[in-house]
Parts: C-alpha cells; structure tokens; sequence
C-alpha cells in the first residue's frame, strides 16, 4: 500500500499537480479505521488508499478536491446522536490530517528505505509542515502521534519489522505469496528446488533461497537470522522436508509457526520430535493445521486462510 501511495505521489507531483496526503492522526471509540490510514487525493477525487471509505471518506475527498493545497487538521464526529455529525452510526470521533505534498525530496527517501527494507518512520507534522522521514528506534511500532523537535506528527512506520519465512515454495505458498504482497508482509521464500524458488516465481520475496531444508541453520545466518517478530509457514513437498523445518523454526525464538498437513501427518510428527527430545511445551508453538478453519480445499482458499491468521498474529504483536 505504502509503495503505490509514495509512486502515485511522486508522479503527481512531478506532472504539477496538486495533490494531498490525507491521514488518520487520532481515532477515539468506533471508527472505520484507526491511527495511520491513509489516501492520496487529487482535485479529480481518490488517487489511492483508503481511510475507510462512508461519508467519512467521501466528505474528505470533497474537501481535498475543494482546496487541494489546503493543510489542515480536522475533526469528525460518528456519532448520528451528536450535533455536527457526519450521520454515521459508528459512535466515535476521528481527527484526519491533510497533507500537501509538493516536495519530492522525503517521499523519494521514503520510497528507497521501503523498497531497501530500511526500518523508518514517515512522520507528518500536525501544523502540517512538510512530511520527514525519521529514524529513531524509540519511535512507536503502531502509528500515533508523539513529539519530535518540539512538535506533534503522526508518525507512521513504512515496514513491519515482522517477516514470514515460507519453507517452500508450491501452489500453496505461490498463493500465499501473493497475498502477503498486497497484505505489506515481508516474506522470505526458501526451497531445495531452484525451480520452485526464484525471484521470477516469487517476485516481491525479499529473499528467495535454495537450499537443502537440513542446511536452514547454517543458510539463514545474519540479518536473515528469524527473531520473534518474524513467523513460519512451512509448507514442504513432504513428510521429511516439514519435519527438517520445524525442527529447525522451535530453535528460533520465532512467534508463529504453522504447519500444513493432515492430522496424521501431525501425531508422526509429534510423535518425531518427542523422540528427539522436544518437549509438550515447545511443540505447542506449532498451529497445525495452519490456518484458520473455513473449509478451505483449493490453494487459493487455503492461502486465504493463512494469511488470515497471519493478519490476526501481526495485530497480536
């Protein structure tokens, strides 16, 4: 959402036209969505992104389109019983943020640290000062709105710290990979086939690796090193391949693995690892079957699944 966002601005820009950033800064009670939401609008109406769509969306794109060099913040009942309401039955309250973009200079350093997987911040003053980009490690992980150099921004991070391994790369993951695209999960793909890893099959994998799935240790070294922000979906061709991966994801301090497979294919497995010495506690770590239950039966559906229940554990976090 973030790379099309920063393209589309950038290109307007270049072409001359007026063009607004407009944000969600503070959302109180139920709203449409929350701190961080964003849409780029234009004096033709919606460019891209979303604040939740409604009358809440639609009143801002009336007023970007009525003054598109106007910065300003702006406060929006949702409350149908309160005075000055939008009509909406939602009951909260939301502040929204216009932006006026017209240097290209921070969203081209925004657009390189999401594209070279740079932590930072896209930080939008709240004076509505021109947007900057910011560093710091003490910033929130969530976006809000905090005090830097003496003024409050809306400080939105461009990339989630989490990734996704996915340990194979099949018609399952094929699928899968798509979504966490569209979804903003950072995802490594990992196979011993070359012709079922490669960037050309996985192109927005931030890594594709070919390696034996014995050799995930000593592969998946340095930055590549999961944490336990990052998850595992481990999806291999077989019984030895699976059991070669979660071997080595319960040696990670990794916050999610999911296992594809039948029941069966669960208790040998389980069965495997308590041989090997791996305790209750540490095999409960281990979701299988990955996903969450919707009766899922082609590769599609069972993606959409996953990405579910990997939408649920980033939110978790």
């Amino acid at each position: 959402m973030f790379e099309q966002l920063l393209t589309t601005a950038l290109q307007e820009i270049e072409a001359g036209h007026p063009v607004l950033l407009v944000s969600v800064a503070r959302a109180i009670g139920s709203t449409p969505r929350k701190e961080g939401a964003m849409l780029l609008a234009g004096t033709q109406g919606l460019l891209c992104g979303t604040i939740g769509g409604g009358l809440l969306e639609h009143r801002c794109l009336e007023l970007a389109a009525a003054q598109p060099a106007y910065g300003h913040l702006e406060r929006f009942e949702l409350d149908n019983r309160k005075a000055g309401s939008l009509g909406m039955v939602c009951g909260g309250s939301t502040e929204v943020l216009f932006t006026p973009l017209t240097d290209p200079l921070p969203l081209r350093a925004a657009l390189s640290a999401l594209r070279n997987r740079t932590p930072v911040w896209l930080c939008l003053p709240l004076d509505t000062c021109s947007p900057y980009i910011a560093q710091k490690s003490a910033l929130p992980v969530r976006p809000s709105v905090v005090s830097l150099h003496g003024k409050d921004a809306l400080c939105v991070p461009l990339a989630d710290a989490g990734r996704v391994f996915v340990i194979g790369g099949g018609h399952v993951s094929h699928e899968l990979c798509t979504l966490l695209h569209r979804l903003d999960f950072r995802h490594v793909v990992i196979d011993d086939r070359a012709d079922f890893c490669s960037p050309a099959r996985f192109p927005h994998a931030e890594h594709t690796l070919t390696v034996p799935l014995t050799e995930l240790a000593a592969s998946l070294v340095g930055a590549l090193r999961p944490t336990k922000t990052d998850a595992f979906c481990i999806m291999t061709r077989g019984h030895q391949g699976d059991t070669d991966a979660v071997r080595y994801a319960l040696s990670t301090p990794a916050s999610y693995i999911g296992l594809m497979g039948s029941r069966r294919k669960r208790e040998t497995l389980f069965h495997a690892l308590t041989q090997e010495g791996f305790s209750p506690t540490s095999q409960q770590r281990i979701i299988t079957p990955i996903g969450l239950e919707i009766h899922a039966q082609t590769p599609a559906e069972i993606a959409v699944s996953i990405a579910a229940q990997l939408i649920a554990w980033r939110a978790s976090r």
